[in-house]
């Protein structure tokens, strides 16, 4: 008689307990991951329109041009790299990332205009808010840019 090899009913019950135990902790912990990741997109958004801003405001000063701080929005938002479809909402890849005005989750709203400080000195800034969620919870995140 051959001997016959082979796994036996206790076994693959066994490999099947283990996997179902690894899968209950790791989809959970993935899910997640994907809300963390748009949040962190959008916050990177944030600082990357914030710094071309900043860019742009100090090459115009020094090639002797001043210009109001919605001009110099709208002269950043004008650039490829913030138009679809190189800029693409991370929670909505048909929408745009970047615009001058709304609320829609994952988007950026850039608008210039004028901030008073703390010790009443009033300046010509850009404001940019960016909206995502965190935990299901919708949350906003804002920066402003002083121009000089």
């Amino acid at each position: 008689m051959k001997k016959q090899s082979g796994f036996t009913l206790i076994e693959l019950l066994l490999v099947l307990a283990i996997i179902g135990i690894i899968s209950a902790i790791a989809i959970p912990a993935l899910l997640g991951q994907r809300e963390r990741a748009k949040a962190k997109s959008t916050q990177a958004n944030i600082a990357a329109i914030s710094k071309e801003v900043v860019r742009v405001n100090d090459t115009l000063k020094d090639q002797g041009t001043m210009i109001s701080a919605s001009a110099l929005v709208t002269s950043v938002l004008a650039l490829s790299n913030y138009t679809l479809p190189n800029a693409k909402n991370p929670y909505n890849g048909g929408q745009v990332a970047f615009a001058t005005s709304g609320t829609t989750t994952g988007q950026v709203v850039v608008s210039g205009g004028t901030t008073v400080d703390v010790g009443g000195l009033s300046y010509q800034s850009v404001t940019v808010t960016g909206y995502y969620t965190v935990g299901g919870t919708a949350a906003s995140l804002s920066k402003v840019v002083g121009l000089d």
